[in-house]
């Protein structure tokens, strides 16, 4: 394979390179249009690639984060591969063969035909460690990330260095593999043909939900629309879908009653070797501060009341637990 092909420089700016990415898929994008990212979805990505309206916010505060953290992580790849860790010459690449297929590498080890992928991975959420990480393992998006990097710039290895929540800096070593890469290139291929070079929309699912939103803020008041043969089919769905939680809602109240006749005046249940599965323990009583605010209004009083009178009866809720 001769050498990628450099499509745009450092000096390029984000809104030339966001353009010129539009013109392929990039290693990013590659998770989303199989359906295994979480930030993006296939719809999301097809819009942007054919020139479809998009948030002009449309981001996230854990990117500008990745992106502020990059010259710490850049410092850590050289520190944990023990090698000289630069940027590569260039801002984006093109595949020599297929100009589609683009990537735009954090860094690589000159030396040694190495890519090196820096990422931050929870750390903006605040919801603990994510998933992915456990025994030596990578989260299957970034590996995917890699391996078309990969592919596009023909080298053998990509160091993978994240800065991790609740786990620090990890590094994972990601080695070509040319049965697997051609399988991946195969699948997204297939994808940029039907939904980009043929013009194929992807059908919208519920990661779309926040986009649509974003998209469509404000309803045109009292303005129809008759509706496709698809969104028909998507009103039955729903229609089953909603009733099929109100079965389950129904089967888990009487579940729940069940539960609670066992307990009685009990406020655990557990099994016989002890394992805790059920508790229907006390909670407060909400307080009622819109007759707070009526009363206050009423007397004029200065002094608000103590809002513990103008609180309920306390009433039990029923936690069910996985075993431990």
């Amino acid at each position: 394979m001769t050498a990628p092909v450099p499509v745009l420089g450092w000096d390029a700016d984000r809104p030339t390179w966001l353009a010129a990415r539009r013109h392929g898929l990039g290693a990013s994008d590659v998770a989303a249009v199989l359906g295994f990212s979480t930030y993006r979805s296939p719809w999301e990505v097809w819009r942007d690639k054919t020139s479809r309206e998009l948030p002009d916010d449309h981001g996230s505060d854990a990117a500008q984060l990745g992106t502020d953290l990059e010259p710490y992580l850049l410092t850590s790849a050289e520190r944990l591969t023990g090698d000289t860790v630069t940027r590569t010459d260039h801002q984006l690449y093109a595949h020599p063969h297929h100009p589609w297929r683009l990537c735009s590498p954090d860094a690589h080890l000159p030396w040694q035909g190495a890519g090196v992928q820096l990422k931050t991975a929870g750390l903006a959420s605040g919801h603990g460690t994510p998933t992915g990480w456990d025994d030596d393992s990578t989260p299957l998006s970034y590996e995917l990330q890699c391996r078309w990097e990969m592919h596009v710039m023909a080298w053998t290895r990509v160091e993978l260095v994240a800065l991790v929540a609740n786990r620090g800096l990890i590094r994972r070593t990601i080695t070509r593999d040319v049965a697997l890469e051609r399988e991946l290139i195969t699948q997204v291929g297939a994808w940029w043909q039907k939904h980009v070079v043929q013009g194929v929309e992807p059908a919208v699912g519920e990661a779309d939900n926040v986009l649509l939103a974003a998209l469509y803020p404000r309803p045109e008041l009292g303005e129809k629309v008759v509706l496709s043969a698809d969104g028909v089919d998507a009103w039955t769905g729903y229609r089953r879908a909603q009733q099929a939680e109100a079965r389950a809602k129904r089967e888990k109240e009487a579940y729940g009653a069940r539960l609670k006749h066992e307990l009685g005046t009990a406020e655990l249940g557990q099994t016989a070797d002890g394992t805790l599965l059920c508790a229907w323990s006390e909670r407060k009583a909400r307080v009622d501060w819109q007759r707070i605010a009526v009363d206050v209004s009423e007397t004029a009083k200065v002094v608000l009341p103590d809002p513990e009178t103008y609180r309920g009866k306390p009433s039990r809720s029923l936690q069910v637990k996985d075993p431990a």
